[in-house]
């Protein structure tokens, strides 16, 4: 993945308890899930590792097991070149996988990918509680993660930079800056300092994304090339101003107290889950889906980790304390900016060699 996530569960075990008093349904009372979807065998899930695929395995892989007898396991990491081979020699050893939003789309050019069971999914999870946005024919929603504007809370106190023209603005606020040293999402990043509005961001001119890099390249001291490498550098203070992770962002403010950071221009890239062609488990990966996009764990989920989750219906019963810290919640939501995987799926191939070039020279 192009990121590493802070996938520590921020509330411990509140989740549970939450989502047993919210009053979520399924379809309707006379539809048992797990007798839809009981079956035999198993499914091997990739996913990105850690503490992200730990909360994923409580929350909807023993679960499911326990209610349908279907064993799921999980490998790491989702590799499309990998997958590509795999189908070729016709040994794909994955049935479920859950691929970044560019992934999914350069997979589905590839034919790699098997259709998305929809008719399954929309008996057991009513149609509309799941964002249309998500919906896709190779893949469905599995969470999204978010880039945010972040600052030293010692140095600024609430009110930091709030759009990334001020986030550049040296004079008003002084201090050692760090992006994530990749082109996804610094050109998005370079053309809102620039003054170009997020909902015209797309479609993107090459030229003028490296224009824009050029107008801030000496104001970045720091170009972070693992984003775990964000929490050890704001807990030694060696940033002021960061362009980083939410969850990282959201742990370290939780540990110290000592970051800040706004949903304002935060950049949102979305995964989905992909079942890839020839999979044997594919039919019980279409289970877990289904599985999967069901309110009650979708609110444990989102109130483990600040993700955006697929299921919408679940936000009128997260708890207050939670909703600041979801990019999905609506009140954050409208000042998102999301990524356009098809354009980056259309591009990269153009876009990396000049940005290796570029950010050499940086």
């Amino acid at each position: 993945m192009a990121f590493e996530i802070s996938r520590r569960n921020l509330l411990g075990g509140m989740a549970a308890g939450v989502a047993m008093g919210a009053g979520l349904r399924p379809v309707s009372a006379a539809v048992d899930p797990a007798a839809m979807l009981k079956g035999d065998g198993s499914v091997v899930v990739c996913t990105w590792g850690g503490n992200y695929a730990d909360t994923m395995q409580s929350v909807w892989f023993d679960p499911f097991k326990a209610a349908t007898g279907i064993d799921v396991s999980s490998t790491s990491i989702p590799d499309m070149a990998k997958l590509e081979v795999m189908e070729k020699v016709s040994n794909v050893e994955w049935d479920l996988v859950d691929t970044e939003g560019v992934q999914m789309q350069i997979a589905m050019k590839k034919g790699l990918l098997e259709p998305i069971d929809y008719d399954l999914i929309f008996s057991i999870v009513p149609k509309e509680q799941i964002d249309p946005k998500v919906i896709t024919p190779y893949g469905i929603g599995s969470v999204a993660f978010s880039t945010v504007i972040a600052w030293n809370h010692e140095m600024f106190g609430a009110e930091g930079p709030q759009t990334w023209a001020e986030w550049f603005d040296t004079s008003r606020f002084k201090g050692r800056r760090a992006l994530y040293s990749r082109p996804r999402p610094s050109f998005e990043i370079a053309l809102m300092a620039a003054g170009v509005p997020k909902d015209k961001i797309y479609p993107m001119n090459i030229d003028d994304a490296f224009e824009a890099l050029n107008g801030i390249r000496k104001k970045v001291d720091l170009w972070v090339e693992k984003t775990s490498q964000w929490g050890v550098l704001m807990q030694n203070g060696e940033v002021d101003l960061m362009g980083s992770s939410l969850a990282r962002t959201l742990d370290e403010k939780k540990r110290s107290g000592k970051v800040e950071f706004t949903f304002n221009q935060s950049i949102v890239e979305q995964s989905y889950w992909t079942v890839p062609k020839g999979a044997p488990g594919a039919k019980n990966a279409q289970k877990l889906i289904a599985w999967m996009m069901q309110p009650e764990g979708m609110l444990k989920y989102a109130s483990a980790l600040p993700f955006n989750v697929a299921n919408t219906s679940i936000y009128g019963n997260v708890p207050t304390e939670i909703q600041s810290q979801l990019p999905g919640f609506p009140a954050n939501s409208s000042r998102n900016m999301h990524i356009n995987e098809a354009w980056w799926a259309e591009n990269t191939a153009a876009v990396e060699p000049r940005w290796l070039e570029w950010i050499s020279k940086a």
